[in-house]
């Protein structure tokens, strides 16, 4: 009987794909790769090794202020249509302040469900460069920890 099973790989090997040339690939996407020598964004390349001093960087979403113009409006509208009250219907007096609630209601639900942007900077070549950047958390941290396995596996086979 002749066995079909192969040889069980080395723990550091299981979750690594080779690229062409002897390349050690660890991730690799439509617009990113991350081999053992190069970091490869929408064409840009980072050599592995020039790459120093990586951090994070959780940037503010851009275009806060609409949002925060549609909740003031919403509390101002509320304002008005308590002031008017004397004179207005029961209609408006109920409706008005259901209004002001449902405008300040979605500023902070859209608050509360924009992605925020993450950002990969790191010292290449004596500068400071954003490497990369991510609105998707999971992918942003999959990319990171490729590039953390890339850097380890370059210094231990210099």
């Amino acid at each position: 009987m002749v066995a079909t099973r192969q040889p069980s790989q080395r723990s550091e090997e299981r979750f690594v794909r080779h690229d062409s040339g002897a390349h050690r690939l660890f991730y690799r996407d439509a617009a990113i790769s991350v081999s053992d020598r190069w970091l490869t964004v929408l064409g840009r390349r980072f050599a592995v090794s020039e790459l120093h001093g990586l951090r994070t960087v959780r940037e503010p979403q851009a275009g806060n202020g609409v949002v925060i113009m549609i909740g003031v409006a919403g509390i101002a509208l509320a304002s008005v249509f308590a002031l008017a009250a004397n004179v207005a219907s029961t209609a408006t007096i109920v409706a008005a302040p259901l209004l002001a609630a449902l405008l300040v209601g979605a500023a902070l639900a859209t608050l509360r469900l924009r992605r925020r942007h993450f950002a990969l900077y790191a010292e290449y070549r004596g500068r400071t460069v954003q490497v990369f950047g991510a609105t998707d958390e999971r992918r942003y941290n999959q990319i990171c920890r490729a590039l953390l396995r890339a850097r380890e596996y370059d210094q231990d086979h210099r």
